[in-house]
């Protein structure tokens, strides 16, 4: 439509110009002539009168046409910078449509990819679905929602997890799991690497099996980790706030200096995890199970514990100032330089109030 608009234009311009020339001529010509002939007060005049009426005539007709001139050129140039607004629009349009159309092509590919029974061509699919999801904020969420299930349906196969030759207990034939397969590592890495302003949702990851997953310093805030197997998972330095890990195992995981404000981690499995100095604020560990975890310097201000396990907990300089530890169980717990105000439980290491006499003095 916009060429259309651009022909009509320059065509209503030609016409416009060729018509003022014709009014002109005739009004400084036989028109001017016709005025004087026909205007009362001026029939009969001859000579230099005549003259100088014509003349007045002429001048008056050649402000006027100027003036329709002047009209028609700024229509003409208006009409014109339309038509070329319009065609730079749809230009862009037929940009965004093109690579679009590239984008879906592609897309369609590396999900064929993905679904091959041969490993390296779904480490292709999934690095080609990385490269779409940097080159398009428009498909970034939707390439994360598919390598998030890629692993929530992959993790527990058969062949997810290697084993270590001869780390079995005695009298056991299987070997522990100890890595996650290529192809869903590489899934992990591309999800940890992403850039999170971009999500639209947070990352769903629930019951997946990443036991042992390679994560530090990953950016997971509000993801969905409920029941998700996490043991001895490298989460150092992980930013984890507000994440939902209810009843997920991570024993024996490596947290320190992880990020886990306002997380939920009721139910959860934490015993024997590395927690040193991991920011712990307002966490939810409700009957959570923290035995021999290392929570040094750990800031747990105001979570709550409550019923939580904490036997053999190391917690020394931990700051758990106004934390509820109703019904937790801290036998064997390690409280040294530990900030218990509010906690109503009696600073460590405090010596004992002095007896009071209550011998009655004679």
């Amino acid at each position: 439509m916009w060429h259309l608009r651009l022909v009509g234009g320059i065509v209503g311009g030609v016409a416009g110009v060729v018509v003022t020339g014709l009014v002109l001529w005739v009004a400084l010509g036989p028109g001017a002539v016709w005025v004087l002939a026909h205007a009362d007060g001026v029939r009969g005049l001859e000579g230099a009168a005549l003259a100088e009426a014509i003349d007045r005539v002429r001048g008056r007709a050649v402000s006027i046409g100027t003036g329709l001139f002047a009209v028609a050129a700024i229509y003409f140039t208006a009409r014109t910078a339309q038509a070329a607004l319009d065609s730079s629009a749809a230009a862009r349009q037929t940009a965004v449509a093109t690579e679009q159309g590239q984008v879906t092509t592609r897309y369609t590919a590396a999900i064929e990819q993905l679904g091959s029974a041969t490993i390296d061509i779904r480490l292709g699919g999934i690095y080609a679905l990385e490269r779409i999801a940097r080159d398009s904020a428009r498909d970034h969420p939707t390439v994360m929602a598919v390598l998030a299930a890629f692993l929530r349906e992959h993790s527990h196969d058969d062949d997810a997890h290697s084993a270590r030759p001869g780390a079995a207990g005695a009298g056991d034939a299987r070997s522990p799991r100890t890595r996650l397969r290529p192809d869903l590592q590489a899934a992990l890495s591309v999800m940890a690497r992403r850039d999170p302003d971009l999500d639209v949702e947070p990352l769903d990851l629930t019951e997946a099996d990443l036991n042992r997953s390679r994560l530090r310093g990953v950016r997971l805030p509000g993801a969905h980790l409920r029941g998700t197997d996490l043991r001895g998972a490298d989460l150092t330095d992980a930013q984890l706030q507000g994440a939902d890990l209810g009843g997920a195992n991570l024993r024996g995981a490596l947290l320190a200096g992880a990020d886990l404000t306002e997380a939920d981690l009721r139910n959860a499995d934490l015993s024997h995890a590395d927690l040193r100095a991991a920011r712990l604020r307002d966490a939810a560990f409700r009957r959570a199970d923290l035995t021999s975890a290392n929570l040094a310097q750990a800031d747990l201000t105001n979570a709550n514990l409550g019923r939580a396990t904490l036997r053999n907990a190391r917690l020394p300089g931990a700051d758990l100032s106004q934390a509820h530890l109703a019904g937790a169980d801290l036998e064997g717990a390690d409280l040294t330089d530990a900030d218990l105000q509010g906690t109503g439980l009696p600073e460590p290491d405090a010596p004992e109030p002095p007896a009071k006499d209550m011998a009655v003095k004679e």
